[in-house]
């Protein structure tokens, strides 16, 4: 069986799970001379019908470190599970969990959360839990074991804690076992309780990773959540008014559906003249109308299929006093048509998790973050289905500082929201910086050194100001270095640079760069 992070465990409770979270939260004990010594609590995520999506924590509540877990449960249904992540798993109904090798050791307190999905025939199960720390067994001081039971909660928290170290050492980028020289991940979205996405093109686009075998092996070995580059914006799903083309953007989601793997679509609007359809620009009709069709049409056709959506892009511009772009959707129907379209989405699919997106709001206390706050601030005064703000973070090497981001991601954090860095990219050279453009002709080991600390200290900034139960997920935007947007925008036309996870040749196989590492180190708080 192959492991797989389904980030359908984010999607917002179905009210099934909002019923069984205030039934059923039961935490089962194992017991030694009266004293609780572990709990295992097993939490419905997600219950649509045919299949469910659940996570088992596994808490040590005795005196000793612990060194490894097991747990065991089995079906009484014909539920059946078809992927898993951060455990090692066997078995056929009945199942063994067993730690991964990066999560068996659980000092006092600590809890290890390990995931799975499944199918059903519209009865999802919650089954008994058994196991060496479930009973109190062998994995610390051996205490007398006693049965175990289920849990069900309507909130995940878990998983890595986050680091704050921004430091780094220079790591080889290879991803095996045995590096002593920092954390490497043989599975990188296995580090996480919440999405690892990327980037990709499809469809008829150059360089498809549907037409690259080698890219599709790094991919499904790394990230459990995927974005369309463009073939989910507007003018490719809807050319014309009364057409709408999902051919290409279908047959990017079968894939990654067989693959286990999940999908952030991105996006219902953008103002970008290129990606708004000429038919749009010149309709006369009612605009708002039109435009909660397009969302709506589009939504209702991923519903079930599609984890969460950028509702809207970049509709900021903090140099108008009403922090609106002076966009197309602006001009014609107003600041409304940016909450419209979080009804029209929420109603078409309301398990998808819906996000506002844009870039440079990480700067910390400028005024982009501020119109963001003031918009986000107005949208939820007014009841906006929003669940969490998306953070390109198209950074430099050296800005923001992660103070700012900190900054950034507290303020909506406080907010309620998830936080999900929605298009990362961390290129070396830096055309707005004081010093001559490019700094760096080729990538050393001293440049890769550099780098790897600065994705280090972006995702541990995330971890450790962010809540588990507010983390949306972190997608790096492209794989294959080569493949970047950063190398044809504007004056890094020319200049060579290495802002993604891999390197090798064009057709692969890709190779690892320490980056990834660095990523790893902060997923596993080291």
């Amino acid at each position: 069986m192959k492991n797989f992070n389904i980030p359908k465990i984010l999607q917002r409770p179905t009210p099934l799970l909002r019923r069984l979270s205030g039934a059923l939260a039961l935490t089962i004990l194992g017991t030694s001379a009266g004293n609780a010594i572990a709990s295992c609590e097993y939490t419905i995520n997600n219950d649509w019908g045919s299949g469910f999506v659940a996570s088992v924590q596994v808490s040590n509540d005795t005196a000793q470190a612990v060194s490894s877990w097991q747990v065991q449960w089995q079906y009484s249904g014909d539920n059946r599970l078809v992927h898993h992540w951060s455990s090692e798993l066997s078995g056929n109904n009945p199942y063994v969990a067993s730690n991964a090798d990066w999560n068996g050791t659980l000092q006092p307190g600590q809890t290890a959360e390990f995931g799975f999905q499944g199918t059903a025939s519209g009865i999802v199960e919650i089954p008994q839990l058994t196991g060496s720390l479930c009973d109190g067994g062998s994995s610390s001081s051996g205490g007398s074991s006693s049965s175990s039971s289920s849990s069900s909660s309507s909130s995940s928290s878990s998983g890595s804690s986050g680091g704050t170290s921004s430091s780094s050492s220079s790591s080889s980028g290879s991803s095996s076992s045995g590096s002593s020289s920092g954390a490497s991940a043989e599975n990188l979205y296995s580090l996480a309780s919440f999405p690892i996405g990327v980037a990709v093109s499809a469809g008829n686009e150059n360089r498809s990773f549907l037409s690259l075998p080698e890219k599709q092996v790094s991919i499904a070995q790394h990230f459990s959540q995927l974005t369309a580059g463009n073939i989910m914006k507007m003018s490719y799903l809807h050319p014309q008014e009364n057409t709408y083309d999902f051919a290409n953007a279908d047959q990017l989601v079968d894939w990654a559906e067989t693959s286990g793997i999940g999908i952030h679509g991105h996006t219902f609007i953008w103002h970008s003249d290129y990606q708004v359809p000429n038919w749009m620009k010149n309709y006369s009709g009612d605009f708002q109308a039109m435009l909660n069709t397009h969302v709506t049409t589009i939504a209702e056709h991923f519903a079930g299929r599609v984890d969460s959506w950028d509702v809207v892009n970049e509709a900021i511009d903090e140099n108008q006093s009403s922090c609106y772009r002076n966009s197309l959707f602006y001009q014609r129907a107003g600041s409304d048509y940016l909450s419209e379209a979080f009804f029209a989405a929420d109603a078409a699919d309301p398990g998808a998790e819906l996000y506002y997106n844009d870039y440079d709001t990480e700067g910390g206390n400028g005024n982009k973050l501020n119109c963001l706050l003031q918009i986000v601030d107005g949208l939820l005064a007014d009841g906006v289905p929003i669940d969490g703000v998306g953070f390109q973070m198209h950074v430099q090497i050296d800005w923001p500082s992660t103070s700012q981001m900190r900054t950034a991601f507290q303020a909506i954090v406080d907010r309620g929201l998830k936080v999900k860095i929605t298009e990362l990219d961390v290129p070396v050279n830096n055309p707005y910086a004081s010093t001559p453009f490019p700094q760096h002709t080729s990538y050393t080991p001293e440049v890769a050194a550099l780098q790897k600390a600065r994705y280090k200290a972006i995702v541990a900034t995330y971890m450790d100001v962010v809540p588990p139960q507010q983390r949306g997920g972190i997608t790096v935007w492209g794989l294959w270095d080569g493949d970047s947007w950063l190398l044809d925008f504007n004056s890094r036309q020319g200049v060579d640079d290495w802002p993604l996870l891999f390197n090798g040749p064009a057709d692969g196989p890709y190779e690892e760069k320490a980056a990834l590492n660095g990523v790893a180190e902060a997923l596993l708080g080291q």
